[in-house]
């Protein structure tokens, strides 16, 4: 999968877990070379999103993300897991 193809199915799963955030070019360029998709969730959440920092935790998301990406039509929203 080329870097480009990588982003889509990133901001795909976001969309599908209901995260309601994606990652443009100029954000991917800045994470892609990081060492794995948990420093990048690190990275951009604390940058950018950090109130999801309290809410989340970087390792689930990340194993949700990697999930999701691994079984696109299992997809497993966050909102499954919220009770009103």
């Amino acid at each position: 999968m080329g870097q480009i193809d990588r982003l889509h199915a990133l901001n795909q799963t976001f969309w599908d877990l209901g995260l309601r955030f994606q990652w443009d070019e100029a954000t991917w360029a800045v994470l892609a070379p990081l060492p794995d998709l948990r420093a990048q969730l690190r990275e951009y959440l604390g940058k950018f999103q950090p109130h999801l920092l309290g809410v989340y935790d970087v390792d689930f998301l990340g194993a949700l993300i990697e999930q999701n990406l691994a079984s696109p039509r299992s997809s497993i929203g966050l909102e499954a897991h919220r009770s009103f």
